[in-house]
């Protein structure tokens, strides 16, 4: 409920002007909303890129589906996480169809509480690395639409062998 309230506020905050472009989303479970799917449909049709957390489990979303990031929606981008290695992490979701890019997310450094900093590891520490980089694409092309925001950060993937049967770009 509390994510449905969320991403209609930035709906709403869009509609009414504030240029909200990307939803950074580093949550989940393998429980699926029809709910939370038509509202994330419902930020996609209102311009507005959904990048997701693959998930912590160490398992095939291809098989054991995790959402948000497995929702098949235009709008949505899933991320796994990399080690130091460019490996995909132990604890990483994973898969060929459904989870479409890698990005660091093991030993990060993040700020934490109380002014600290702190290593943290999970596809919620590699999320927010594809949001940054659509964000940077946002900043050198403001009238990019989100269709082609996506496809572009899709389409930028440096691809790794690592990951080439673990993700859908094959790809960082």
């Amino acid at each position: 409920n509390d994510a449905i309230e969320a991403i209609n506020y930035a709906i709403d905050r869009k509609k009414n002007g504030v240029n909200i472009r990307i939803i950074s989303a580093s949550w989940g479970s393998t429980s699926k909303s029809k709910a939370l799917e038509d509202t994330i449909r419902a930020a996609g049709e209102a311009g507005i890129l959904f990048v997701a957390a693959a998930g912590n489990d160490g398992s095939n979303n291809d098989n054991r589906p995790h959402y948000p990031s497995n929702y098949d929606l235009p709008n949505v981008i899933s991320v796994a996480a990399l080690d130091r290695n460019d490996q995909i992490a132990s604890f990483s979701n994973f898969g060929s169809k459904t989870v479409h890019v890698a990005a660091p997310g093991k030993e990060i450094l993040s700020t934490w509480l109380n002014d600290g900093y702190r290593e943290a590891s999970g596809t919620s520490m590699a999320t927010p690395y594809v949001s940054g980089v659509g964000a940077l694409i946002i900043a050198s092309d403001p009238d990019i639409t989100m269709k082609n925001l996506r496809a572009r950060i899709l389409g930028s993937a440096d691809e790794l062998d690592s990951v080439k049967s673990k993700v859908a770009t094959g790809g960082r």
